[in-house]
């Protein structure tokens, strides 16, 4: 917990200042890592680089840890991607789980690589922890429900493709998708066997997996739709009602509280730091 304290809060402070420091709403739960200042562009920023230097806290000011973090993350969700690939080849399974997987591979790589690498440097990424909704828990579990419904729904419609066998007397490449056909089309046992090796775990029983599919799904939406809601209503009783703080918003007040003076000069407007935004809540 000490480590993650100081290298959240490291990361932040010196790579944004305004954005996503603990003094802003970010805690040691969200692994609230910033990305690196826009002036260090694309450098890959190695703990032993000519950036560090070897010194790890000023790694961390840098933003080494976003690099560190994104690029092995990228690089691990590819390795059990290809691992799926092997164990399939090696029981003689087709290789539709790793092909399924590959869906939030990309997703992760378009958002956290190509993205900023098409921009000016590693600065135009998003964030570890991006602002206060992040750490509502009705988005948390709605994130949960919904991505983890689209997860399982991957991998259940990819293991039944992957264990179909030909059983059917059909002409077509799909045989196995007779609609006269009495008994199942695909291998349960293969399945639980594939599952087993990658995992550890598998479902043995097809009506509790459906079920859990309808859970995890229908839950995830409730929970994000009472999030909302909450948000609306402001349940969690806010007193600056800040609750969808995000960072446009906060750079757009600061300018017009910066310009204030000089644009209405005539107002003789004094500031004081108490009024100005804060950024709470990001």
């Amino acid at each position: 917990m000490t480590i993650a304290l100081g290298t959240t809060f490291v990361t932040s402070w010196y790579t944004n200042g305004l954005a996503n420091s603990y003094l802003e709403g970010c805690n040691f739960l969200t692994a609230a890592v910033s990305t690196p200042a826009n002036s260090l562009a694309h450098f890959v920023l190695l703990l032993w680089g000519p950036e560090a230097q070897g010194d790890f806290t000023r790694w961390c000011q840098l933003g080494g840890l976003w690099t560190f973090v994104t690029l092995h993350g990228a690089f691990g969700l590819i390795g059990f991607m290809l691992r799926q690939f092997e164990l399939a080849l090696s029981i003689q399974l087709r290789p539709y789980n790793a092909i399924a997987f590959s869906g939030p591979i990309v997703a992760v790589v378009s958002i956290f690589l190509i993205y900023p690498l098409g921009q000016s440097g590693w600065c135009f990424a998003p964030s570890f922890g991006f602002h206060n909704w992040i750490l509502n828990p009705f988005h948390m579990m709605g994130i949960a429900g919904v991505l983890g419904a689209v997860l399982l729904c991957a991998i259940h419609g990819a293991t039944v493709e992957n264990t179909l066998f030909e059983d059917g007397d059909g002409a077509n490449t799909f045989r196995a998708f007779n609609p006269t056909q009495a008994e199942e089309t695909y291998s349960m046992v293969t399945a639980n066997h594939f599952w087993s090796q990658i995992f550890g775990v598998a479902f043995s029983n097809k009506c509790w997996l459906h079920f859990f599919m309808l859970f995890v799904s229908v839950t995830g939406l409730w929970m994000s739709d009472l999030g909302v809601v909450g948000l609306a209503l402001n349940l969690s009783e806010d007193p600056e009602f800040e609750t969808f703080y995000t960072k446009n918003i906060l750079l757009n007040e600061c300018i017009r509280a910066w310009m204030a003076a000089q644009d209405q000069p005539h107002e003789n407007f004094i500031f004081l730091k108490e009024v100005l935004p804060r950024g709470n809540a990001l």
